[in-house]
């Protein structure tokens, strides 16, 4: 039965983080997930075109180009034309975007540590499977790749 496979269970697990993730970060912060998602990645590439942030994030450029409007707006990032490139946009994380992210991930990995003891999982041996997970994705994504 496809509910009780280990890939529906990790996919179900994973939309289930997400959607609390989502409910605790819009009532502690005002902000949806996938914009402190959007943030996180902008934090980590630094200024970045805006089609590369869209790659990065596996989204449209459309869709990017809406949520800079939005998170422009709200302090959280700044766009400016890149200097190279008349029609590329560049786009930076504000301190009010940093801040933003730092609480939030704050929120949120003390929350999932809580679940973490409250279902008796070790954080440890948890981390390791998921970093050994992503290292056999990323191996066998590349694979097919070539």
């Amino acid at each position: 039965m496809a509910h009780r496979s280990p890939a529906y269970a990790l996919h179900k697990l994973v939309f289930d983080l997400d959607r609390a993730a989502d409910g605790l970060l819009r009532k502690r912060l005002n902000i949806t997930y996938k914009r402190a998602l959007f943030l996180l990645v902008l934090r980590q590439h630094g200024t970045i075109s805006q089609h590369e942030l869209a790659v990065a994030l596996g989204y449209s450029d459309p869709a990017v180009s809406g949520m800079l409007v939005e998170l422009e707006r709200a302090g959280y990032l700044t766009t400016a034309p890149s200097p190279e490139h008349g029609r590329k946009r560049l786009v930076t994380i504000t301190a009010a975007g940093i801040a933003l992210v730092k609480t939030g991930k704050r929120i949120l990995d003390s929350r999932f540590a809580g679940l973490l003891e409250s279902a008796g999982v070790d954080g440890v041996q948890y981390q390791q499977m998921t970093e050994r997970l992503q290292q056999a994705l990323s191996i066998r994504t590349k694979g097919e790749k070539s």
